[in-house]
């Protein structure tokens, strides 16, 4: 991918149909939204992030982990009795009734995704991006209170799909091997959550997208997104 995506609404944009996911009245619907926090701007890049060598990549996956946790926490509002996210910003819910797929199981990733929070978090300690300035005060805004069920839906499986080439592209940033075991297993975690959330999408929307990559994309092998790629992308998700 173009490490030059110039940044902004314009790169979101182009990242959600280059992902397949976005449709045209989501698109529009994101450029209209009212702000009511600034989102980081310019968007944040690779030498953005603390540190150095490997905890530099691991506060990068840090960083991931707690805007999909967020994100997670957030369309559990949504889809349900609503609540208010960490901006302040009241989301109403829709009221889906918990045994629905799509509410059962971003209930049970929500957990999963704050313990891959959590773990990375404690693992790196005082070096955490999440106890340094601006990153220890980063909130979240997805505009959840504006989403159908069915653009909430797409929005986690974005973020999903998008973690998978994450870790795929971070890996090469590592300087040694302590933590590609780690890596490869939240990676694979990632993936499976994909296939969960895309046969959720497919049975209550009546899609037909594919749960894993097919032969005739990348050789039917998750392609790698490079950091600045992703962060280019999430960024405007992200207020600091």
């Amino acid at each position: 991918m173009n490490e030059n995506t110039s940044t902004g609404e314009t790169n979101r944009r182009s990242f959600l149909s280059r992902a397949g996911l976005a449709t045209a009245t989501f698109a529009a619907a994101s450029i209209a939204l009212p702000q009511v926090a600034s989102a980081v701007s310019p968007a944040l890049t690779f030498a953005d992030i603390p540190g150095s060598g490997d905890i530099k990549v691991l506060n990068y996956a840090l960083a991931l982990e707690a805007l999909e946790t967020d994100l997670y926490i957030q369309a559990l509002m949504r889809l349900t009795n609503g609540g208010t996210n960490a901006l302040g910003r009241k989301i109403v819910g829709l009221n889906l009734n918990q045994n629905q797929p799509d509410v059962f199981y971003v209930r049970q990733f929500a957990k999963v995704e704050k313990q891959h929070r959590d773990f990375v978090d404690a693992a790196l300690g005082s070096e955490s991006l999440l106890r340094k300035a601006p990153f220890n005060t980063a909130r979240f805004d997805f505009k959840m209170e504006t989403l159908t069920r069915r653009q909430v839906v797409d929005l986690v499986l974005l973020a999903e799909k998008t973690g998978v080439g994450a870790y795929l592209g971070a890996i090469p940033s590592f300087q040694t091997r302590n933590f590609l075991q780690l890596a490869g297993a939240i990676q694979g975690t990632e993936a499976r959550h994909t296939t969960v959330i895309t046969i959720v999408s497919n049975i209550l929307f009546q899609g037909s997208q594919p749960v894993a990559p097919l032969a005739n994309q990348n050789n039917g092998i998750d392609a790698a997104i490079a950091p600045n790629t992703v962060l280019a992308a999430v960024s405007p998700f992200i207020v600091l």
